[in-house]
């Protein structure tokens, strides 16, 4: 690591770079022009530049610095990192070619003001899976956070988008404030800052009897567990998810969620708060936190009448799901439980930005959202039905769709755990036979329920691209599930330092 700044560590930190000023340039260019069409497709045609400075990363790896990391070890570009570059991409380009029709029909704001707002949280999502000091994702968390408070408050004339941003503010604040006394306690057990010294220190640190640094584990993980909407930090994401613009809702469900968990594996794995909790029985926690967070979302899910509520509830399911990997990561230390979360969450995201672009789609064409509005879609607007439904079955985890492969290695992971999660599993198998219910009672209302109206719903052209692009992306993962497992082997292992990918 060299004392000074060169430029291949501007290099590594390019990609974010590029997509702080990607979201400056479609503001100004939406100052100037005032042509939506234009705005767009540079702010899509743009994404092709962190997209080529995130590839250029992957192949010359070796032409990093020696450990990866950059700007004093702030900046950790390893393969963990660059997969979760990938993933945000994915999520921008969905998420801004779905709202194009969307924010011109249902918001009082510009196309540049909107996309410049999710392009800065952008940026800061690619910094959380990427920084390797506990300052730095600080500061990315709040990059990430701020314009997610504004772009849930941006449909100014429905006061519930009003009382979503309030909402999200003040429980916002809440668990930043919570995860920084946290890192504050960290710093406090370790005299470090640095996630490759904590990892050093946390051992030494516990064997002295410093039970500080359990507090800080603890402190840490709720802090995460408010971003992730883990149960019982989950209260903010039914009525965010419904008051906000829909659009909005489905940046919040994939974004943040990916943002949240990229921090907390970065944190717990990278800096050594993983290794010690086997002997510490933190992993009973984390347990305990996923079987409710499960239990509660999928039960609560099916009592639903609102789509974006219940998927709200659903994407506390998921999350459930995901902190099952994380509790068997607790357990062993092992890349396996770090593996299927990374596989789970590609295919998750796809899945989500699929179904979410059916509601956005039924939205723009009636202004409708809730779940009986769905009757008789597959008469109306056939392909976006076929390929809602399609996604739909892929989280309930219906084989042999990608879903299915994603909970199946979660699972099979925990139950390589021995007994101490073989109760986790089975309640992961109960949970997913829940939630095919209310999945399945949207897909049966939109292939057999009657519609109100027969005539077919003109849908816009953003809305059908985008569902074709996750129509592709849900078939190619679930075609080729075992590659995205065999690709994602050395990021998911990069982050532990003695271990070895299986």
């Amino acid at each position: 690591m060299t004392s000074h700044i060169d430029g291949i560590q501007i290099w590594m930190l390019a990609p974010e770079l590029s997509v702080v000023l990607l979201g400056f340039l479609v503001l100004g260019l939406d100052l100037i022009t005032h042509n939506r069409r234009v705005v767009a497709a540079t702010a899509l045609i743009g994404l092709l530049i962190p997209l080529g400075f995130t590839l250029s990363l992957v192949v010359k790896q070796d032409a990093l610095t020696p450990d990866h990391t950059a700007f004093f070890h702030m900046l950790v570009v390893d393969g963990y990192a660059l997969f979760f570059q990938f993933l945000f991409l994915v999520i921008g380009f969905g998420v801004l070619l779905v709202s194009y029709g969307y924010v011109e029909k249902f918001l009082r704001v510009t196309i540049g003001e909107y996309y410049s707002i999710i392009l800065l949280s952008l940026a800061g999502m690619m910094l959380m899976a990427s920084t390797g000091e506990l300052i730095s994702v600080y500061i990315s968390l709040e990059l990430t956070s701020i314009p997610l408070y504004i772009l849930a408050g941006l449909s100014r004339s429905d006061t519930r988008s009003a009382e979503a941003a309030v909402k999200y503010v003040l429980l916002g604040a809440m668990s930043s404030a919570i995860l920084l006394y946290g890192m504050a306690l960290l710093y406090g057990a370790t005299g470090t800052t640095d996630l490759t010294e904590i990892a050093r220190n946390t051992q030494a640190a516990l064997s002295s009897g410093n039970l500080v640094l359990l507090a800080a584990d603890v402190f840490i993980f709720t802090g995460f567990g408010f971003k992730i909407s883990a149960v019982p930090f989950h209260m903010w994401a039914p009525d965010i998810y419904e008051g906000a613009p829909t659009p909005s809702t489905l940046f919040f469900s994939v974004g943040s969620k990916a943002a949240g968990f990229a921090a907390l594996l970065r944190v717990f794995i990278f800096g050594g708060l993983a290794a010690i909790s086997g002997g510490t029985y933190l992993w009973v926690m984390v347990a305990i936190v996923a079987a409710v967070t499960m239990t509660l979302g999928n039960v609560v899910a099916l009592l639903q009448t609102n789509i974006k509520r219940m998927m709200a509830y659903s994407s506390i399911g998921q999350a459930g799901y995901l902190l099952v990997g994380f509790a068997a990561i607790m357990i062993s230390n092992s890349p396996a439980g770090n593996l299927g979360i990374l596989a789970f969450l590609a295919v998750y995201v796809v899945t989500n930005i699929g179904a979410f672009t059916g509601i956005i789609g039924l939205a723009d064409a009636t202004g409708k959202e809730n779940i009986r509005d769905f009757d008789g879609l597959g008469r109306r607007a056939p392909f976006i039905a076929a390929g809602m439904g399609l996604c739909l079955l892929s989280l309930a985890g219906i084989p042999p769709m990608a879903g299915f492969w994603g909970k199946l290695f979660i699972l099979l992971t925990a139950w390589n755990q021995g007994s101490a999660l073989t109760w986790l599993v089975v309640l992961g198998l109960i949970n997913s036979a829940i939630s095919i219910v209310y999945y399945a009672n949207v897909v049966w209302r939109m292939f057999v329920a009657e519609p109100e109206k027969r005539d077919r719903l003109a849908m816009s052209g953003s809305v059908t691209l985008t569902m074709a692009v996750a129509v592709v992306g849900i078939l190619a993962l679930t075609i080729a599930f075992g590659f995205l497992l065999t690709g994602l082997g050395g990021g998911a292992g990069g982050l532990f330092p003695t271990a070895t990918t299986p």
